[in-house]
């Protein structure tokens, strides 16, 4: 039984809070407790949110970007999202601002799905430091680039401690399956079904014969090092377009599936395919 409900809002997305605050009243009605991150309480008017882990469901009101935020925001908790699409493209939403309620009761009552998405995981470690190691986690993808008035970035590249390739590009992609239709697509990678077990590795503008993307197996694990080479001067990693840190020279970034996993809620018997190919019309 659903109780405990975390809505998400995107400021942005939901002028003065209409959506949100129409969610809150019919869950309310329904007998639902509400709650919403800390720093939304007092502009929305609702109870803050003490344990994340004792939440039944979270709803994320904006679009894909508003739905990783929440993921990344309930990391490691196991509390499913429904997204609402308020956003353009909505490749992870599951209902529309005109079936708000109607979903929201569908979730109450307990019709729907539970889709289990795989998270990436990367470890930075400084060369010569590494006791500075650092974790980030990415839904869509991680990106190695480099800064935009710097030259090309070297890269070595190891799969599973087997060495793939020395890149000298403007940087490479790891992406998710589910993150396969962002960024991984638009600089030409494949599209994978979101629920694979896959990591997809693609090369941004690659100087070399090796400039196409590679889908690895999920237990894959993928090494990349900053080479003496590089003529840029500092090179980036961005978790989900939104964390981003420098990497210094000999820098070692080492990617793979994460034990944390995405859990999406499902309501409409429509494929992926399906989604697919409504998302990508001309508009």
């Amino acid at each position: 039984m659903i109780r405990k409900v975390l809505v998400y809002p995107n400021e942005k997305r939901d002028c003065a809070y209409c959506h949100t605050q129409k969610a809150l009243s019919f869950l309310r009605s329904q007998g639902a407790e509400t709650y919403v991150p800390s720093d939304m309480v007092e502009v929305v008017g609702a109870e803050p949110l003490q344990r994340k882990e004792t939440l039944d469901l979270a709803i994320a009101l904006g679009g894909d970007g508003t739905m990783i935020q929440a993921a990344h925001f309930l990391l490691g908790t196991g509390v499913p999202i429904l997204g609402i699409n308020l956003g353009t493209l909505g490749y992870l939403t599951e209902a529309e601002p005109g079936t708000l309620e109607t979903s929201l009761q569908q979730v109450l009552e307990g019709r729907f799905q539970v889709e289990s998405r795989l998270i990436l995981e990367a470890e930075v470690t400084p060369f010569g430091h590494e006791e500075q190691k650092e974790l980030l986690w990415a839904i869509n993808d991680f990106v190695i680039h480099r800064n935009l008035l710097d030259g090309l970035l070297t890269i070595d590249t190891y799969v599973n401690d087997d060495f793939l390739a020395k890149f000298r590009a403007d940087g490479v992609i790891v992406a998710s399956p589910c993150g396969s239709t962002a960024y991984n697509f638009s600089a030409g990678g494949p599209i994978l079904n979101p629920v694979a077990d896959n990591l997809i590795l693609t090369p941004l503008c690659s100087h070399a014969m090796m400039d196409r993307s590679i889908v690895l197996m999920g237990q894959d694990q993928l090494r990349f090092q900053i080479a003496a080479s590089s003529k840029g001067k500092e090179a980036l990693l961005s978790a989900d377009g939104a964390q981003t840190i420098s990497l210094s020279e000999g820098t070692w970034i080492s990617v793979k599936k994460s034990k944390y996993t995405f859990p999406m809620v499902k309501l409409l018997q429509r494929s992926f395919y399906e989604v697919l190919q409504k998302k990508m019309r001309p508009l």
